[in-house]
Parts: structure tokens; C-alpha cells; sequence
């Protein structure tokens, strides 16, 4: 081991902790605090004890347990209180001795309440791990749930990244190592769908359907769920699974809470400053401003997002977020207002060799050739705003209305610096050299509204409606995204100077990109619980009608600096102009062909019901139907085929789902269910997009993605957070989605295109779950192994002893894009309410993954397994004040890339660039470090 110094005082640390655990004082009561009717241990409840007309109080621990240690001789008096259950007897009694250890287990009854109490009953206790452990074991379909109090003590402050502690889940990152989409049992984001209180909500992504899961502050939850087997009433489109953040309610009673906290990212330094930027004035292109007729000059666009210079060498992250909450006559009207603001500093040092377009046929077949390696520094500054508010209103004890608002707001400034560092003599010779910089200036603005109005009625003893009406919209902006390219061969005189420059190439780009999803929808849902044959029996009926309208506009200007400017640094000497006035007219622009308007109307009917078969065995089935109408119209070129057109489809969605309860805390479970995954609007659309290697095209004629999912598990809640699951999963897909290089033209003409693979994929693995409390140290871990298999066709350039160079289409079977064979985590807590203090060290291992497919045999892109080290606390310091504080990635943790190749074929100086390559059979091509990231603050809570 690495640190035997720290593991041997940890493992001193856990065992006085377990010592005291079990050390039991004299003149001591103790005792548990259970559910009298299913014996859970109700954590949260209070203990009150008075003894010599003082009063104590206790908060019972996870397990149930409470403990007064040192007391006087003499009579005494403990009663327990716990929301949501009427308060104990009080039990009295006499310690006579100083040797007394007094046993009192106070048993609490349920409380009894009509409709509209029973909507509030435990608010006040919902965020809690025992209230969702019961979601878990009474629900009717497999599901993972964070409780508030669990993501609160998590290190993470993102949805995103709190994700990646669910069982089963891992998480995909951006280039400053933050969180950013979820990959649930090994299917990718594509696979995946996002709800707010059970209401699917639009994507801001400018080509597919997906939420980037980094946009939401986690400590607006009220709940994150992980629901991974679809009954007939859920929307079909989530083969993988299902995250539905709920955020926060009205309260039972006033609340208010706030939090403020600050911090600092040790990536940055005087000697690595974070390279800040002021946003172009710029929002709208010269097109949007003046019509596609206009022809643009220079003097159209800002530099400043390049010019600019906010560079700061420690800057302060910040965050703050507010509560409050009360009902209100007579407790029929509840409200609750919450909002957060996040202000983070992130970045990364990355360093990437590039492969050549081609590989070579020689020495082995598909050698892979680097043309490029480049040394990269991100800077980025993210800002979200979150806002959201919810009023219900119950009329009486049969309706109630509510009325949610969600508001999301990301700002993410993206500064990239990159240098080639071929130039920097690994591509030298003699006296010339080779240099290439380019520096990237972003801001992506993203927004998400979610407007939804809530009904629910009993109809009559046995009949229950439900509706929603729902209007929704999320935004995609980048104004101005600028580019500066700088390409030459130098001459050097013997004392390095620079005295000439050939083979000059400098751009300029300036891009924009707006993108816009809105949906208005309706769903209904028609409940029936009549008693058949003594038994309870629940029909549901209802559908739901979605218009979405989804509008992408792209345009981008480039600007060449012409080829004799030496560039010393002074990017204002550069004498930018575009290479003819024509380039400058919007009407021009290859962009446009890109921007598509899509109108999609979707609507689905269920038939569902439960029953009780056996006394023990819960039956829930029934069938769904999904139609899909989409209609899209592009501004391609009229030459373009299918440049408009409607694509439509009808999918039949049986599910069925057993659970049979062993005993009153152990359930077995067993599913299946039939699911589908829409393909990404820039997927269908007949676009064509540049890239570095093969352009992109769309393809109109692709097919949705449909699937068969079986899950089997059993389920073990002892009390409290205490849980152990054991559970395994099958998927059949069909017509899966792969990219592969087709020929566009001309033989020598190729790009990637999206394509249905004929011959299927396969995805099946194991989960395993454990949550266990000794007193106040808990353990949890986690540990999901998942198996993909899919077969594409790839290129492969071989050496013919008699024609040469010999390109063939050769079979190649692999995992799914971002699929993990093994993934885990593990925590170890404390927990003492008596210390007033939560401490989690939090570890997550993700194993190695495809992480970009490649269109040659063998050249497929992998990161190899990757495992982070957190920490986070929360200590009382007065009686509503505590004080906390979360630490990510301590041991600095890197994501590296690599080829499943020897890397024989790197030269001396590319081995060096990117440091040790450890395994003969692979060429480690990228590696990205994110340092540690700290934030501290304090937190109020009534």
C-alpha cells in the first residue's frame, strides 16, 4: 500500500470508535426508538428526559438508539416525539445505584389522519434516509433513492456528480473533470431520460434529447431517484433507466434554512493562473442582425472574448442557497420558495497525441500515426442559478391542486489554451521548427422552465383522477464563440530567434448557435380500487399528449490573416479579412444547411393493474402504446434529398412486475419490460457538420432504438438506512445506434454517419448494494458489474506483399460506448448526534470504458479505470448553525486515454510528452488532471 500510515490510523480511529460503540457508562438509560407496528428504527425522533425537574434531549441514531450516560441517582422521566406518529407514554422510573444501565425501547404508534393530513403527514421528515428506504421497499418497480440528507452530506454539489453515487450509475465529464451525463448499467445518455416530479422536461442540447445532469444544483432535492424497470404508466423512452429529481414540497410547518460557503480549486497558481475572459458584446451573428443578404467584414465582429484579460491565480468559488416554506389556512395552503447559486472555478491540464486521419499499414496492420500533440490548459467558470416554488392548495378532504415553477440557469465560461508542442522539437529539424497555438474562448448559456399544474380528485369511494398540465422550455445559447488558429514554420537563426515564417496559416472564427425546445403537454390518470374477491385490486387508465417544437440555428464566419504576417504575440497586428467578400454573406454560410425547424407530436394510452395474487405476492402489468409523429424541415440546399419530411411510428410497451414479501422488511423481485429510445434530432436531419478527421452527416431514414429488459432482485431493510440489495438485469436491443464511415461521393470520399447495426447488442450484469450502522459509524458500498456486446463494421489498412496498401471492411465485436465492466463505491460515515457531527470519506471506482468509438478495426479509444477519493463533513457549532464542509478528488486523480495497441511506434519524444507508458500492449494518447477542489461553509437551518 501506498499510505500504511493513514490506513493504520484510520483503522485506530475505527476501532475506538467501535470500542465506545460498545462501551456501556454507569448511571446510563438507553434504549431504541421503533415503529410499533413494523419495528423500524424511527431515526430523527427526539428523546426527552427530566430528572430533577432539568430537562436533556437526544436525537436517536441511525439505527434506532439513544443513550443519557452520567446521571444522578433519583426518579426520572423519558418520553420520545417523531413527526408524523403521536409522542409516547411517558415512562418513569428510579436509578438507584451508580451502577444502573436502565433499558427504556419506546415504541411509537402511526398517526391516524384524514386526506389532506395524511399529504402532509412527516414532512417534516421526508428528506431522510428511513423515508426513503421505505419508497424503496414499497415501491412497485426496481428503483435507487438519495434522500436530501444523504446528497446534503455528499462532497458533490451537482446533481451530476451525486449520480455517480447510485448503484449501477456512472457519470461522463467535461473537460474541467465536473460531472455531465449519466450512464446508467452501462447504457449511455442516449438510452436515458430526465424527470422533475415525475414531468419529462425538454433538452437544451442543440442534436439529441438528454439533459446534461450538471446544470441542477443538488441541494434543491427533495429526493434523486433511479428508476430502472418502466411500469405501463411511465414514458417508454428509457431502455436504460429513469432519473426523476423531486424536488423539494411545502413543508407540514414554517421552515427555513440557508447555506453560504466559498472555496478554491488547487489546479490554479501564480505560475497557472486561471485564464478568465469578458463575453463578446456580440449575441447575434451579422446575419441575425442585418438579414442573410448582408456581407460581413471585420469590423462586424468583436475580439474581445480573445483579447481580454481576467486572469486570476486563486479565484474563489462560492456558493449560497435559501429555504423557506409554511402552510397557511388552516394547513390547506402550502408553500415553499427555494433558490441556489453556484460560482465555480474548475479546469484541467490535458495532454493528447492525435492520430493522423489514416492509419498506417506498416509495421502491423492499422499502426496509428500522430501527427499532432497537443498540450492543452481548460479554464472554466460556471454559474448556476436555481429557482423553483410550489403552492397546493387542498379544496377539501377529495381535491387538491398545486402549481410547480422551475427555473435553471448555466452560464459555463470556457477558456482553452492549447500549443502543439511537435513544434517544440518534436517535429524539428535543424534550424526550422513547426508551431501551432490556437486559443478557444466560450460561453454556453443554458436554461431550463418547467411550469406544471397539478390535480388530484376523489371521484367517488373507489375512483381517483390525476392530471397535469405542463409547459416547458429549454435554451442552448453560444454567442460568439471565438477561435484563433495560428499555423507556421519557423526559421530560427542559431540563437533560436525567430527571423521567417513559411507555410503561415492563421484563422479566425467566430461562431453562434442558438437552440430551443418547447413542450406543452397533458396527462391524465384514471385510478379504480374496487375489492374483487376480498382482495384490493387498482385499475389505471391514462395517457398523455406532448407538442414539442425544437428550432437549432448555426452560423459560423472565418477569417483568414493571410500568409506572410509574422504573429509575435500581438494578435491586434494580424490583418484579418475573409478571402472574398462573398464569404462574409450570411446567405453563403455552410452553416445554414445545419439549422433545421422540428415539430414532434407525441401521445401514449396505458392500461395498468395491481393486485395481490397470494397473500405476499403483488402483481403490477398492463401495456403501453407510444406514438411518434415528427415532422422537420432544414435549409439545405434544394439539391439536398430529404432536406424536409415526417417520420412516424407506433410501439406496444408490455411490462409486468412481481414482488413477493418474504417477511414484512424483505422483498423479491422480478420484471420485465419492453422500452424504446428515440433517436437525436440532429440525427435525423440531413446536416453535415466538419470535423477533424471525417465529417458528420444525419441520416433520415435511422430508426428508433427498441428493447426487452428483465430484472431480478431481492431486497433486505432491516430499519433505518440499513439495506442490502442484490439484483441482476438482461437488455435486448434492437436497432441499436452505432456511428460508422460510409462513402459520400467518390471512392476516397468518406464521413460518419449514424446507422442502425442489423446484428443487435446484448447487456446484461449484477448489482450489488449494503448500507450498514453500527451505532455511529455506517458503511455503505456499492458494486455493479455490467457486460455489453455489439458488432460493427470497421476499416482496416493492411501491406500487400503485391498491391501495397490494401483498405478492407472487416467485423469488429465490442462493448457499448461507455460501458464500464466493473463500478463501485464505497463510504465510510459517523454519525453522532450527540457531537452534533456527520463525516463521510466517499470513494467511486469506475473501471475501464469505451469512451469513443473509432472507424478503424482496433483503434477504438478507451479510458482506463478511474477512481476518486472525496470528503465531506458537517459539525453543529450553536443550535441552528453548523458548520460543513466537502473536499473532491484528494488524491488528484487523473482520466487517461488510450489505444488498445502497442506503443512501440512512439518515438522517444512522444513517450516522454505524455510521461510512462505502463502496459506494452497499449499507447496511452491523452491524459487530463483536475487537482483538488475545496469548498466550506456554514449552514441555518429552523
Amino acid at each position: 500500500m501506498k499510505h500504511p500510515y493513514f490506513l493504520n490510523r484510520l483503522l485506530l480511529l475505527f476501532s475506538i470508535c467501535l470500542l465506545f460503540s460498545f462501551t456501556t457508562m454507569a448511571q446510563t438509560i438507553r434504549g431504541k426508538v421503533t415503529d410499533a407496528k413494523t419495528g423500524e428504527p424511527l431515526t430523527g425522533a427526539t428523546v426527552h428526559l427530566t430528572q430533577d425537574g432539568v430537562s436533556k434531549f437526544v436525537a436517536v441514531n441511525l439505527n434506532g438508539s439513544y443513550s443519557f450516560k452520567n446521571l444522578k441517582n433519583g426518579p426520572y422521566k423519558v418520553q420520545a416525539n417523531y413527526v408524523g406518529y403521536t409522542s409516547s407514554k411517558i415512562n418513569e422510573g428510579n436509578i438507584t445505584s451508580a451502577s444502573d444501565v436502565v433499558t427504556v425501547n419506546i415504541l411509537l404508534q402511526d398517526a391516524s389522519m384524514q386526506m389532506t393530513e395524511i399529504q402532509i403527514k412527516g414532512e417534516a421528515n421526508k428528506e431522510s434516509d428511513h423515508a426513503v428506504r421505505n419508497i424503496e421497499k414499497n415501491a412497485p418497480m426496481v428503483i435507487n433513492v438519495l434522500s436530501a440528507n444523504t446528497i446534503k452530506l455528499l462532497p458533490d454539489v451537482t446533481v451530476a456528480n451525486a449520480l455517480q453515487r447510485v448503484s449501477g450509475v456512472t457519470i461522463q465529464r467535461s473537460a474541467s473533470g465536473e460531472g455531465r451525463y449519466a450512464i446508467i448499467r452501462g447504457m449511455d445518455q442516449r438510452y436515458n431520460s430526465t424527470l422533475v416530479n415525475g414531468i419529462k422536461i425538454p433538452s437544451p442540447d442543440g442534436q439529441y434529447r438528454f439533459v446534461p445532469m450538471d446544470i441542477f444544483p443538488s441541494e434543491m432535492l427533495e429526493r434523486l431517484e433511479v428508476i430502472k424497470a418502466l411500469t405501463p404508466s411511465m414514458e417508454g423512452d428509457a431502455i436504460g433507466g429513469v432519473m426523476n429529481l423531486v424536488m423539494k414540497s411545502a413543508p407540514s410547518q414554517f421552515t427555513f434554512s440557508a447555506n453560504v460557503s466559498g472555496g478554491f480549486s488547487t489546479l490554479f497558481s501564480s505560475s497557472r493562473p486561471f485564464v478568465g475572459f469578458s463575453a463578446s458584446p456580440n449575441s447575434k451573428s451579422p446575419a441575425a442582425i442585418n438579414g442573410n443578404s448582408y456581407a460581413a467584414t471585420y469590423a462586424d465582429f468583436s475580439n474581445k472574448a480573445l483579447t481580454s484579460d481576467k486572469n486570476m491565480s486563486t479565484p474563489f468559488s462560492s456558493t449560497a442557497g435559501i429555504t423557506i416554506g409554511d402552510r397557511f389556512l388552516d394547513k390547506k395552503l402550502g408553500v415553499i420558495v427555494s433558490a441556489s447559486y453556484q460560482n465555480i472555478y474548475r479546469g484541467s491540464n490535458s495532454k493528447q497525441l492525435t492520430p493522423n486521419a489514416q492509419p498506417s499499414a506498416i509495421p502491423l496492420p492499422n499502426s496509428p500515426q500522430f501527427s499532432d500533440a497537443y498540450d492543452r490548459t481548460y479554464s472554466t467558470q460556471t454559474e448556476r442559478v436555481g429557482i423553483h416554488n410550489k403552492i397546493d392548495y387542498a379544496f377539501n378532504d377529495k381535491n387538491k391542486i398545486s402549481l410547480y415553477n422551475l427555473y435553471i440557469h448555466q452560464s459555463e465560461f470556457e477558456s482553452r489554451f492549447t500549443s502543439d508542442t511537435l513544434g517544440l522539437g518534436l517535429n524539428s529539424t535543424g534550424l526550422s521548427k513547426q508551431i501551432t497555438i490556437s486559443n478557444r474562448s466560450m460561453l454556453t448559456k443554458q436554461n431550463i422552465y418547467n411550469s406544471t399544474l397539478h390535480g388530484e380528485h376523489w371521484l367517488g369511494n373507489q375512483w381517483r383522477l390525476n392530471w397535469d398540465g405542463v409547459y416547458s422550455q429549454a435554451t442552448r445559447h453560444q454567442p460568439d464563440r471565438t477561435e484563433f488558429f495560428y499555423d507556421a514554420n519557423k526559421t530560427l537563426n542559431n540563437s533560436g530567434a525567430v527571423t521567417a515564417e513559411v507555410d503561415n496559416n492563421t484563422q479566425l472564427d467566430h461562431h453562434w448557435e442558438n437552440n430551443r425546445d418547447k413542450d406543452l403537454s397533458g396527462y391524465a390518470n384514471l385510478i379504480y380500487t374496487p375489492k374483487i374477491a376480498g382482495k384490493d385490486v387498482e385499475f389505471s387508465a391514462g395517457g398523455l399528449y406532448r407538442h414539442k417544437v425544437r428550432d437549432a440555428d448555426y452560423i459560423t464566419y472565418s477569417l483568414t490573416g493571410g500568409k506572410s504576417t509574422l504573429f509575435n504575440n500581438n494578435f491586434n497586428s494580424i490583418p484579418f479579412a475573409f478571402n472574398s467578400a462573398a464569404d462574409g454573406i450570411g446567405a453563403n454560410n455552410p452553416d445554414l444547411q445545419n439549422n433545421y425547424h422540428v415539430r414532434e407530436n407525441d401521445n401514449a394510452e396505458y392500461l395498468q393493474v395491481k393486485f395481490d395474487l397470494f397473500p405476499k405476492l403483488q402483481v403490477l402489468g398492463g401495456v403501453r402504446i407510444e406514438n411518434t409523429d415528427l415532422t422537420y424541415v432544414t435549409q439545405s440546399p434544394e439539391t439536398v434529398t430529404q432536406r424536409s419530411g415526417n417520420i412516424k411510428y407506433t410501439d406496444v410497451l408490455p411490462s409486468i412486475h412481481l414482488k413477493y414479501q418474504l417477511t414484512d422488511n424483505q422483498n423479491i423481485r422480478a420484471s420485465y419490460f419492453a422500452a424504446i429510445s428515440r433517436p437525436g434530432f440532429g440525427e435525423q436531419v440531413p446536416y453535415k457538420v466538419t470535423g477533424e478527421y471525417f465529417d458528420q452527416v444525419g441520416n433520415p431514414y435511422l430508426k428508433h432504438i427498441t428493447a426487452d429488459n428483465y430484472d431480478v432482485r431481492y431486497e433486505f431493510f432491516p430499519g433505518g438506512a440499513d439495506q442490502l440489495l442484490l439484483g441482476s438485469f438482461y437488455k435486448k436491443i434492437y436497432n441499436p445506434i452505432e456511428y460508422f464511415v460510409v462513402r459520400d461521393g467518390g471512392p476516397s470520399s468518406q464521413v460518419i454517419k449514424p446507422q442502425n447495426d442489423p446484428g443487435n447488442a446484448t447487456n446484461y450484469g449484477f448489482e450489488a448494494l449494503a448500507t450498514k450502522f453500527f451505532g455511529v459509524i455506517g458503511f455503505s458500498i456499492n458494486y455493479t458489474y455490467t457486460h455489453s456486446r455489439i458488432t460493427t463494421n470497421k476499416l482496416l489498412y493492411s501491406n500487400d506483399p503485391t498491391l501495397g496498401l490494401k483498405q478492407t471492411n472487416v467485423d469488429e465485436t465490442r462493448p457499448l460506448q461507455g460501458q464500464a465492466d466493473h463500478v463501485g463505491n464505497a463510504s465510510v460515515l459517523y454519525k453522532s448526534a450527540k457531537l452534533g457531527l456527520d463525516i463521510q470519506l466517499a470513494f467511486v471506482y469506475t473501471g475501464e470504458r469505451l469512451a469513443q468509438v473509432s472507424p478503424y478495426y482496433n483503434l477504438d479509444f478507451y479510458q482506463h479505470a478511474y477512481n476518486q477519493l472525496d470528503f465531506s463533513f458537517e459539525k453543529t457549532i450553536a443550535k441552528r448553525l453548523s458548520f460543513y464542509g466537502k473536499v473532491n478528488n484528494i488524491t488528484n486523480a487523473a482520466s487517461k486515454i488510450y489505444l488498445k495497441f502497442p506503443h512501440g511506434s512512439l518515438d522517444a519524444k512522444q513517450q516522454e510528452f505524455l510521461g510512462k507508458q505502463d502496459i506494452a500492449g497499449q499507447t496511452l494518447v491523452q491524459s487530463d488532471y483536475y487537482k483538488t477542489l475545496f469548498l466550506g461553509g456554514f449552514r441555518y437551518k429552523l
